[in-house]
């Protein structure tokens, strides 16, 4: 089945999926980035290659943004052990290759396109000691290319949900065969563990947890400003972050119902910053008279004498967290899930977000609600309903503990993987 899968992906759907895109790239700027830098990449490959003086290239590849962060601490960690060693890192999104900008990257590329030819080129160029896929983010062609020059490849904090396509035919047959040409895979847990054996049952797999909850530990040692609990509790500022229009539809008006309390104040900070979201959130405060300012870096909100607070800064988010009370994270709305939760997590906040959190935050989205430190809500009065509760000391106090617990008790991830990609 492995050569009948093979056959019909580069013959109808590779070919199919790169003429979209040519036909789509006019009509959206992600897809037409995308596209264009990896024409790019075979070149950047060959310029790296020429100027490199490396022993040994690590190459990984992630997806998105929120998948680098499941190599960022292991790429760290090789540097660490070994500063000889080359890190290469290709990404399939923009959003990913724009915005990572890491000083352990020695290379940065676009994925390059998965035909045969290009698959081949683009490995035969760098011959990488081992090939590193992060997540789901596979490409057959360059799998099979990998095996065909010897080069080793893993697949790490792989992920496999209990309602996957890939558990159904006959995708399960898909990715049985691509699952067999990996040499090495490692999942986030037992359960992910368990549902890819039955797409490939007779393959060794290992769960090795999730390096993100790493890298999100590490994050402590770079914030200044903590409250205690005793202040918290008595000054209460909730944090509502990462904010989508689905979410400001939930949230307004009825957030500034938590105002009754004289040193309570609410923190707004959209998902994507804007004058138009600024100004939204500014009228808003405005129309329920209440006083705002916009914060445009990092600061101890205690200072602040304005009631509502709106953040116009990116890379203060996860300090923030350390100063709040309750977290509500955006995105649960919107089609494209949850945003990052361990943040606040770290920082032992009660967690709140909507119904959609299927995405790359799943395993943390679940391991938090099984502890009852994090809640989702799916009204403007379910949210209301959950953040009452908290004013109950005793689901205040249980909630905080367990988050940071939840951290804890995932620590390591890192250092396990590291011993299986270095020897």
């Amino acid at each position: 089945m492995k050569f009948f899968w093979l056959t019909i992906y580069n013959v109808f759907f590779y070919p199919l999926f790169f003429l979209l895109a040519i036909f789509l790239s006019p009509f959206n700027s992600k897809i037409r980035l995308g596209f264009f830098g990896r024409c790019k990449s075979l070149n950047k490959l060959r310029e790296f290659d020429r100027t490199h003086s490396f022993s040994d290239i690590y190459w990984f590849h992630v997806s998105s943004f929120g998948e680098f962060q499941q190599i960022e601490s292991i790429i760290a960690n090789i540097k660490n052990v070994n500063s000889n060693a080359g890190i290469l890192v290709s990404f399939f999104s923009p959003s990913g290759y724009n915005n990572v900008n890491n000083k352990n990257i020695d290379c940065k590329i676009y994925i390059s396109f998965d035909f045969l030819w290009s698959a081949f080129r683009s490995l035969n160029i760098i011959k990488p000691k081992k090939m590193i896929f992060a997540s789901y983010d596979v490409w057959p062609n360059i799998i099979l290319a990998a095996r065909y020059l010897g080069i080793k490849t893993m697949l790490i904090s792989a992920r496999v949900h209990d309602s996957s396509l890939k558990l159904k035919r006959p995708i399960k047959s898909v990715y049985k065969s691509i699952y067999s040409m990996i040499d090495e895979i490692f999942t986030v847990n037992n359960r992910d563990l368990e549902n890819i054996k039955l797409i490939i049952p007779n393959k060794k797999i290992d769960a090795m947890g999730n390096p993100r909850f790493d890298i999100a530990l590490e994050k402590e040692s770079n914030v200044n400003i903590k409250f205690d609990m005793d202040y918290k509790l008595e000054n209460k500022i909730f944090l509502f972050a990462s904010l989508w229009p689905q979410d400001d539809s939930i949230l307004f008006p009825e957030i500034f119902d938590l105002l009754n309390h004289n040193n309570s104040k609410i923190v707004l900070v959209p998902h994507e910053l804007s004058d138009k979201s600024i100004n939204y959130y500014q009228k808003q405060a405005t129309r329920n008279s209440l006083s705002s300012i916009v914060v445009e870096g990092y600061v101890n909100l205690s200072d602040l004498k304005e009631r509502v607070v709106i953040v116009n800064a990116v890379g203060i988010l996860y300090k923030l967290y350390w100063q709040a009370y309750i977290s509500y994270i955006g995105g649960g709305f919107s089609r494209d899930g949850i945003h990052n939760i361990m943040e606040p997590a770290v920082a032992s906040n009660p967690i709140i977000f909507g119904p959609n959190y299927s995405n790359g935050n799943f395993f943390e989205a679940e391991e938090l609600l099984s502890t009852s430190s994090a809640f989702t809500i799916n009204s403007s009065s379910h949210l209301m309903e959950v953040l009452n509760n908290f004013n109950d000391i005793n689901i205040y106090n249980s909630a905080s503990k367990s988050s940071r617990n939840v951290m804890e008790e995932n620590r390591g991830s890192t250092d396990k993987l590291l011993s299986r990609i270095l020897r």
